[in-house]
């Protein structure tokens, strides 16, 4: 027999042998169903099993929100997260040599994926250096790349400092109010200057001095005097900055954590930019969306809210949008299929296009939605870069984000026309990266803070978190903060569900008072002021067990009506999968309610706040997939907040639970967070940062 019929009969027992784990390992849970029958697939048309074990890897990484597997990265010394015995027993029949290192592993895979028509532009699998992609999240990234590429190269420098000055006019009025609030409060002043003057941290002021003297002021007209007394270049307004340079590209990103003004920025860039189509005697067909319902809605009120704050004539605000949609309505859905209406061949016809959270997009949404952009639509990305990726493969704003990881890093043509339009020396605060990204010009971060000052224990514990500082961390819960609560003792399951039941009290008995629909959107609002936060579904402190445990207690408190059934009045549930006909999307949240128009015989009703903000209500029959939801997991909380925050950590470490996980599930609060873990295990967290493999930073860097 030839060497050659030899290596075959042997690839075929490897590949066998192969398959073989790799069946009992999906019925194992270890990877998915998916990954196995792709890895068959695969096998097909493969003679090397190598190459089906990469392709099987690259299914099970895409399941763990990567993009592409690196090659180099000890992928196969930590194989499927396999214990090292049962890992070895999958790998070592397929190499020639019993002990091979990693590298020689990954050496001979390398060589393999080469030699195989399975990889490739127009094949299952695509290997570009050392990152090996599923072809579509291959083609999904080029396309933003690309997209990014080309609108990066179209800024436009105009004189905007007249519109600047006029909509971020410090108002001497509003200041003089704030100050006196504080001072009856009997609240420190020494961040006054800084929060409502925008006053830079680094040019020497004595905050204690300060303070001093505006608690002696005593008129109007002394404050306007002191005001005066600083120079543009002793300030720095990051929102004014956001503003003048979204303004000037195609595309732009504005990110920042809770309470650094987003909704207020993204405002005032539509008014600048209304602004400037009324004076060409233009109009804009202007665009508000969001990855969710949920998110819509919430950022509809927020725009709304802002709006009525705006100081421009009632004209120019009439002509701002208010109301916001899903990119799924926007895109337009084709019942069946995963593509959309408007796509590349087919572009929106849109003027400027705000898309709120962009955190949670993943990496496939992101290129079909970039694909349907006309050439000359502004569009402006809004999130948090910090907080949790999509639940889908991809971190794609944070990759985008990248940039400013450390500041701004503008270039010096930038630089200098930010300077001129505002007077800030935004030079002195950039970090001048010379290794930046193609777009660094379109970026900007906001870094102040209007909600969680020093006053503030959560916007304390929050940065603490996302620095990863643990001498913060552990130095937080000592400060004598009243809006955060650590709680240590041991098998807390008791304590949580009791604070839930608490903290759900008022708000059912509420529904079960509710004689007519016109309560029910303060209704789910009121269910808005509490909720209970948890990593994980499963465990003894996870959201199927809580739910189950807090509903049982509420039963006891006669809250809940056993009678009634599954669909008791009152009880909360969210949407977990899309419904596109009903408009109902993946963590939208519903309440149950009688049905108000019916006769007492009729069925209970789920009413909805929708994405325009009307409140619609569905028989339970008719919803997709939900659960009950006074517990729900960090990641279906983003794109929320909630008055008061209740998180359960589990009592025991895991690789789910990291810092980006621990910052979401604190700024989800906006006004207390009680969280009850071990301290050791919070400071773990803070330790374990995401990493998602993908290949955008570096092409965004060449």
């Amino acid at each position: 027999m030839s060497l050659e019929k030899t290596e075959i009969i042997d690839n075929s027992d490897k590949m066998q042998a192969l398959l073989t784990q790799l069946e009992q390992l999906s019925r194992d849970k270890h990877i998915r169903v998916l990954d196995y029958q792709f890895a068959r697939f695969i096998a097909r048309f493969e003679p090397s099993p190598l190459v089906v074990l990469a392709a099987a890897v690259a299914s099970y990484q895409s399941g763990q929100g990567h993009v592409c597997v690196y090659l180099d990265n000890n992928q196969l010394d930590t194989l499927f997260n396999l214990p090292p015995f049962v890992r070895s027993s999958l790998l070592t029949p397929l190499f020639n040599a019993v002990n091979s290192s990693a590298s020689q592993w990954q050496q001979d895979m390398t060589q393999a994926l080469n030699n195989s028509k399975n990889v490739g532009e127009n094949a299952p699998l695509m290997l570009v250096a050392n990152r090996l992609y599923l072809q579509r999240y291959w083609h999904s990234e080029q396309a933003i790349s690309q997209f990014l590429h080309q609108r990066s190269t179209t800024i436009a420098h105009s004189d905007i400092a007249a519109r600047l000055n006029d909509l971020f006019r410090v108002d001497i009025a509003f200041c003089w109010q704030q100050l006196q609030a504080l001072k009856a409060q009997g609240l420190k002043l020494d961040s006054f200057c800084s929060d409502y003057f925008h006053l830079r941290e680094d040019i020497g002021v004595d905050s204690e001095a300060m303070a001093q003297y505006l608690s002696n002021i005593d008129s109007i007209a002394e404050l306007e005097e002191l005001y005066q007394q600083f120079s543009p270049a002793q300030r720095i307004d990051w929102q004014q900055v956001a503003v003048a340079q979204a303004s000037a590209s195609k595309f732009s990103v504005i990110s920042g954590g809770p309470g650094t003004g987003k909704t207020t920025t993204v405002i005032k860039l539509l008014a600048l930019l209304v602004g400037q189509a009324l004076d060409n005697n233009q109009s804009l067909n202007i665009e508000l969306v969001a990855p969710t319902g949920k998110a819509a809605a919430r950022l509809t009120e927020s725009i709304s809210g802002a709006i009525k704050r705006l100081n421009v004539d009632e004209q120019l605000k009439q002509l701002i949008p208010t109301q916001a949609s899903t990119i799924h309505r926007l895109l337009g859905v084709i019942p069946n299929r995963q593509a959309f209406k408007h796509n590349k061949s087919n572009k929106l016809h849109v003027d400027v296009l705000i898309v709120d959270e962009a955190s949670m997009i993943d990496i496939s949404l992101m290129s079909k939605l970039f694909d349907a952009i006309a050439p000359h639509t502004k569009l402006v990305l809004l999130g948090d870069k910090d907080q949790l990726s999509s639940v889908e493969a991809g971190a794609v704003f944070a990759d985008i984000c990248h940039g400013i990881s450390n500041g701004p890093n503008y270039s010096q043509q930038t630089k200098t026309w930010l300077t001129e339009q505002m007077g800030f020396v935004i030079d002195e605060l950039c970090h001048n990266n010379q290794q930046g990204s193609v777009i660094d010009d379109s970026l900007c971060l906001l870094q102040k803070s209007y909600r969680f000052n020093e006053k503030s224990g959560i916007g304390v514990l929050a940065s603490a978190v996302n620095r990863s500082d643990i001498s913060a961390l552990q130095a937080v819960w000592q400060q004598g903060f009243d809006d955060i609560a650590l709680h240590t003792q041991d098998k807390p399951q008791q304590a949580v569900i009791r604070l839930a039941s608490l903290g759900y009290q008022d708000y059912l008995t509420n529904a079960n008072a509710l004689s007519n629909a016109v309560g029910v959107e303060a209704l789910l609002a009121q269910f808005g002021e509490f909720q209970l936060l948890a990593p994980t579904k499963n465990g003894a402190l996870g959201v199927d067990t809580l739910n189950e445990k807090i509903e049982q207690q509420l039963i006891k408190h006669q809250l809940i009506a056993p009678k009634q059934g599954v669909w008791y009045i009152g009880r909360p549930v969210m949407i977990t999968s899309n419904d596109h006909s009903l408009q109902l999307y993946n963590g939208d949240i519903g309440i149950v309610l009688p049905d108000f128009d019916g006769d007492e015989r009729s069925p209970n009703r789920v009413y909805f706040k929708m994405a325009d903000g009307s409140i619609k209500s569905f028989l339970p029959s008719r919803l997709p997939d939900c659960d009950t939801v006074y517990a729900m997991t960090i990641h279906k909380s983003q794109g929320s907040e909630f008055e008061h925050v209740v998180m359960a950590m589990p009592e025991t470490f895991s690789p789910l639970l990291t810092k980006e996980l621990l910052y979401t599930g604190i700024t989800r609060a906006k006004k207390s967070v009680e969280i009850f873990s071990d301290a050791g295990i919070l400071q773990k967290m803070a330790l374990a940062h995401t990493k998602r493999f993908s290949g955008l930073v570096n092409l965004l860097s060449s």
